[in-house]
Protein backbone atom coordinates (compact mmCIF):
# COMPACT_ATOMS: atom_id res chain seq x y z
CA UNK A 1 0.00 0.00 0.00
CA UNK A 2 2.79 2.55 0.89
CA UNK A 3 4.59 1.77 -2.66
CA UNK A 4 1.35 2.39 -4.82
CA UNK A 5 1.03 5.38 -3.38
CA UNK A 6 4.38 6.74 -3.32
CA UNK A 7 4.26 5.68 -7.39
CA UNK A 8 0.81 6.89 -7.82
CA UNK A 9 2.05 10.55 -7.13
CA UNK A 10 5.10 10.06 -9.87
CA UNK A 11 2.57 8.51 -12.12
CA UNK A 12 0.10 10.97 -12.13
CA UNK A 13 2.84 13.78 -12.42
CA UNK A 14 3.97 11.70 -15.71
CA UNK A 15 -0.10 11.42 -16.74
CA UNK A 16 -0.28 15.30 -16.06
CA UNK A 17 2.73 16.28 -18.09
CA UNK A 18 1.82 13.91 -21.10
CA UNK A 19 -1.53 15.53 -21.38
CA UNK A 20 0.23 18.94 -21.69
CA UNK A 21 2.56 18.03 -23.93
CA UNK A 22 -0.06 16.59 -26.31
CA UNK A 23 -2.23 19.80 -25.65
CA UNK A 24 0.55 21.36 -26.97
CA UNK A 25 1.06 19.66 -29.62
CA UNK A 26 -2.11 19.52 -30.77
CA UNK A 27 -2.32 23.78 -30.02
CA UNK A 28 0.90 23.77 -32.69
CA UNK A 29 -1.05 22.00 -35.64
CA UNK A 30 -4.27 24.39 -35.00
CA UNK A 31 -2.46 27.38 -34.87
CA UNK A 32 -0.46 25.93 -37.84
CA UNK A 33 -3.41 25.47 -39.37
CA UNK A 34 -4.55 28.87 -38.76
CA UNK A 35 -1.83 30.59 -40.11
CA UNK A 36 -1.77 28.43 -43.52
CA UNK A 37 -5.38 28.78 -44.46
CA UNK A 38 -5.40 32.59 -43.35
CA UNK A 39 -2.36 33.29 -46.03
CA UNK A 40 -3.98 30.63 -48.79
CA UNK A 41 -6.95 32.91 -48.49
CA UNK A 42 -5.52 36.20 -48.88
CA UNK A 43 -3.31 34.62 -51.69
CA UNK A 44 -6.34 33.34 -53.75
CA UNK A 45 -6.52 35.36 -57.16
CA UNK A 46 -9.93 35.77 -58.76
CA UNK A 47 -9.02 35.31 -62.87
CA UNK A 48 -12.47 36.45 -64.60
CA UNK A 49 -12.11 39.98 -62.44
CA UNK A 50 -8.47 39.70 -62.47
CA UNK A 51 -8.32 40.83 -58.32
CA UNK A 52 -7.12 39.90 -55.25
CA UNK A 53 -10.60 40.37 -53.60
CA UNK A 54 -9.51 38.98 -49.95
CA UNK A 55 -6.01 40.39 -49.71
CA UNK A 56 -6.80 42.41 -46.81
CA UNK A 57 -5.86 42.21 -42.73
CA UNK A 58 -9.90 42.10 -42.24
CA UNK A 59 -10.60 39.05 -44.77
CA UNK A 60 -7.28 36.92 -44.00
CA UNK A 61 -8.53 38.18 -40.07
CA UNK A 62 -11.76 36.26 -40.78
CA UNK A 63 -10.58 33.13 -41.47
CA UNK A 64 -7.57 32.70 -39.09
CA UNK A 65 -10.24 32.84 -36.77
CA UNK A 66 -12.50 30.62 -38.06
CA UNK A 67 -9.54 28.05 -37.93
CA UNK A 68 -9.17 28.79 -34.38
CA UNK A 69 -12.95 28.53 -33.33
CA UNK A 70 -12.52 24.43 -34.27
CA UNK A 71 -11.22 23.82 -31.22
CA UNK A 72 -12.56 27.21 -29.46
CA UNK A 73 -9.95 28.63 -28.94
CA UNK A 74 -10.52 32.80 -28.62
CA UNK A 75 -10.46 34.88 -31.80
CA UNK A 76 -7.13 36.54 -33.19
CA UNK A 77 -6.03 40.08 -31.64
CA UNK A 78 -4.42 41.34 -34.62
CA UNK A 79 -1.51 43.88 -33.30
CA UNK A 80 0.25 44.77 -36.86
CA UNK A 81 -2.19 47.38 -37.92
CA UNK A 82 -0.31 50.56 -38.64
CA UNK A 83 3.21 49.14 -37.50
CA UNK A 84 4.79 45.92 -38.86
CA UNK A 85 5.48 42.54 -38.07
CA UNK A 86 7.80 41.10 -35.15
CA UNK A 87 11.36 41.19 -35.82
CA UNK A 88 13.04 37.73 -35.37
CA UNK A 89 15.98 37.45 -33.44
CA UNK A 90 18.62 35.10 -35.53
CA UNK A 91 18.31 38.14 -37.95
CA UNK A 92 16.77 36.53 -40.86
CA UNK A 93 15.10 39.05 -43.43
CA UNK A 94 11.63 37.29 -43.89
CA UNK A 95 10.03 37.63 -40.48
CA UNK A 96 10.18 33.88 -39.52
CA UNK A 97 10.77 32.57 -35.84
CA UNK A 98 12.26 32.81 -33.54
CA UNK A 99 10.80 36.20 -31.92
CA UNK A 100 11.68 37.98 -29.26
CA UNK A 101 9.95 37.30 -25.82
CA UNK A 102 7.90 40.85 -26.60
CA UNK A 103 6.48 39.88 -29.51
CA UNK A 104 3.94 37.07 -27.82
CA UNK A 105 0.89 37.40 -25.77
CA UNK A 106 1.63 38.14 -22.21
CA UNK A 107 -1.88 36.84 -21.29
CA UNK A 108 -1.61 33.16 -21.78
CA UNK A 109 -3.64 30.85 -24.52
CA UNK A 110 -4.84 34.61 -26.37
CA UNK A 111 -3.41 34.16 -30.13
CA UNK A 112 -1.86 37.66 -31.52
CA UNK A 113 -2.25 37.80 -35.53
CA UNK A 114 0.53 39.56 -37.70
CA UNK A 115 0.27 40.02 -40.98
CA UNK A 116 2.48 40.81 -43.37
CA UNK A 117 2.65 42.04 -47.46
CA UNK A 118 5.84 41.27 -49.78
CA UNK A 119 7.99 41.55 -46.68
CA UNK A 120 7.30 45.79 -46.15
CA UNK A 121 7.56 46.88 -42.65
CA UNK A 122 4.08 49.23 -41.88
CA UNK A 123 1.90 47.92 -44.66
CA UNK A 124 -1.22 47.27 -44.16
CA UNK A 125 -4.39 46.84 -46.51
CA UNK A 126 -8.11 47.82 -45.60
CA UNK A 127 -9.47 47.03 -48.57
CA UNK A 128 -8.37 44.25 -51.62
CA UNK A 129 -5.57 46.20 -53.28
CA UNK A 130 -4.17 45.97 -57.16
CA UNK A 131 -0.95 45.14 -58.70
CA UNK A 132 0.03 42.75 -55.93
CA UNK A 133 0.17 39.38 -58.26
CA UNK A 134 3.62 37.76 -57.13
CA UNK A 135 4.11 39.26 -54.02
CA UNK A 136 4.76 38.35 -50.72
CA UNK A 137 2.06 37.62 -47.96
CA UNK A 138 3.32 36.25 -44.13
CA UNK A 139 0.42 35.28 -41.61
CA UNK A 140 1.97 34.86 -38.21
CA UNK A 141 0.33 33.42 -35.33
CA UNK A 142 1.76 33.76 -32.11
CA UNK A 143 0.81 32.24 -28.80
CA UNK A 144 1.58 31.77 -25.00
CA UNK A 145 0.45 28.39 -24.46
CA UNK A 146 -0.31 27.95 -20.33
CA UNK A 147 -0.18 23.93 -19.33
CA UNK A 148 -3.68 22.38 -17.78
CA UNK A 149 -1.45 20.71 -14.64
CA UNK A 150 -0.30 23.37 -11.95
CA UNK A 151 2.65 21.25 -11.41
CA UNK A 152 4.06 22.15 -15.13
CA UNK A 153 3.05 25.57 -15.17
CA UNK A 154 5.01 26.04 -11.56
CA UNK A 155 8.47 24.11 -12.97
CA UNK A 156 8.07 25.31 -16.96
CA UNK A 157 5.72 28.51 -16.75
CA UNK A 158 4.06 29.10 -20.06
CA UNK A 159 5.88 28.16 -23.38
CA UNK A 160 5.76 30.38 -26.82
CA UNK A 161 4.03 28.46 -30.21
CA UNK A 162 5.11 30.35 -33.17
CA UNK A 163 3.06 29.33 -36.46
CA UNK A 164 4.37 31.68 -39.78
CA UNK A 165 3.30 30.90 -43.24
CA UNK A 166 4.87 32.59 -46.39
CA UNK A 167 2.50 32.35 -49.89
CA UNK A 168 3.23 33.93 -52.36
CA UNK A 169 -0.16 35.85 -54.17
CA UNK A 170 -1.39 34.23 -57.15
CA UNK A 171 -1.83 36.61 -60.51
CA UNK A 172 -0.73 37.09 -63.62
Amino acid sequence: MVEFALSSVVLLLIVGGLVDIGRAVYVSEVLSSAAREGARHGAWFDAPNQSHPYLYDAQIKAVVDAQLATISMPASVLKNPGTTCPAPTDGNSYHNPPYANSAYPVAVNQPWLYICYDNTPGVDFTAPPSGQSQQDVNVIVLYSYGPLTPIVTAQFGTFHLAANEHITVQGP
